[in-house]
């Protein structure tokens, strides 16, 4: 028979070993989803949308891209839901067929159009590398970017230059001509699905330290 002090010491034992796995919500939420309440950590729906309209030639776009966009981006490709438009200033002029008119002459309508096809043939983890390949330079090379995708090169040369890519551009269009007609500037960003001409001077100078601020201001959440 168990003494009546030995007893006690062993339900004691069991009430202490029972409240301190009831008193740690913590690990039981870092055990079950990964994550507590302000965690630097982010779901999978946690990512902030970034569209940047932009254009081929244009040596805004050229220098923010290289410089603003594709650093943030390999830093917070996580919490990031970046869309890329390359239609920028230009227009459509309705005729059959279609004529197109861009701000940096015939060249850069047909590159726009090409980067389309680079966008809408390959996943944007793979795409975004060869549309920042080709905007380091006036002088990148398609054939050189393309270098990491080959087996997509030829579906994406036919696409810029048939019907595909002919969609490709009108869809581009649309796209930009709801943001506004012309674009006051481009590139031109929009953010969580709103474009507020106050703040892109903030977006275009600054892009990474406002994508912070914004994404701290919208998840509550710090990176």
């Amino acid at each position: 028979m168990i003494p009546e002090s030995m007893a006690r010491i062993c339900w004691l034992a069991i009430i202490f070993s029972l409240t301190a796995q009831a008193e740690d919500p913590v690990q039981s939420r870092l055990e079950g989803d990964g994550t507590t309440p302000n965690s630097t950590i982010s779901n999978d729906d946690d990512k902030l949308s970034v569209t940047v309209y932009y254009e081929a030639l244009c040596p805004d776009s050229v220098s923010f891209i290289s410089y603003q966009l594709v650093p943030a981006w390999g830093r917070y490709r996580d919490q990031m839901d970046l869309k890329l438009v390359p239609f920028g200033k230009a227009y459509i002029e309705d005729t059959n067929p279609p004529r197109y008119h861009c701000q940096h002459g015939r060249t850069e309508c047909a590159l726009n159009i090409m980067h389309g096809c680079v966008l809408n043939n390959l996943p944007f983890e793979k795409a975004f590398p060869v549309i920042g390949c080709l905007m380091e330079s006036m002088r990148s090379s398609f054939n050189t970017c393309m270098e990491q995708n080959q087996e997509k090169k030829s579906t994406i040369t036919a696409c810029s230059r048939g019907a595909e890519g002919a969609a490709l551009f009108k869809r581009f269009s649309d796209e930009t001509n709801r943001v506004a007609t012309p674009l006051s500037f481009v590139p031109t960003i929009e953010v969580d699905g709103k474009y507020d001409i106050f703040e892109q001077n903030e977006w275009l100078h600054r892009f990474d330290r406002t994508f912070r601020q914004e994404y701290a201001r919208k998840f509550q959440k710090t990176l």
